[in-house]
């Protein structure tokens, strides 16, 4: 089974295709194909317009590296401020490019 409430949004001012997914199963692998149509032959100006492609994501309550925090002490009291009891783990991507 694949993910649920996939989207594919194309926003032509900011030149980005935007996928977002609600759910992901684990275990599991998602494949996005898009098709660049040009009103214009390819050339090498056109090729550093369309550039690298550039993917970033987040899964939030996902932690790559397994690390976990079992104990945090703050050392500094700051006035107004009232920690939580948790830890809300979050896998970014920091720089994925897919050079054409």
């Amino acid at each position: 089974s694949g993910a649920t409430d996939n989207n594919a949004e194309f926003v032509p001012a900011d030149g980005k295709l935007i996928w977002t997914m609600k759910k992901f199963p684990g275990l599991s692998e998602q494949t996005l194909k898009a098709k660049v149509t040009l009103n214009k032959a390819c050339t090498t100006q056109i090729r550093r317009e369309i550039g690298p492609i550039n993917m970033n994501f987040e899964i939030p309550m996902y932690n790559v590296s397994n690390l976990q925090v079992r104990y945090l002490r703050i050392a500094e009291n700051m006035p107004g401020y009232t920690p939580y009891r948790w830890v809300r783990y979050v896998t970014q991507s920091s720089s994925y490019v897919c050079r054409l």
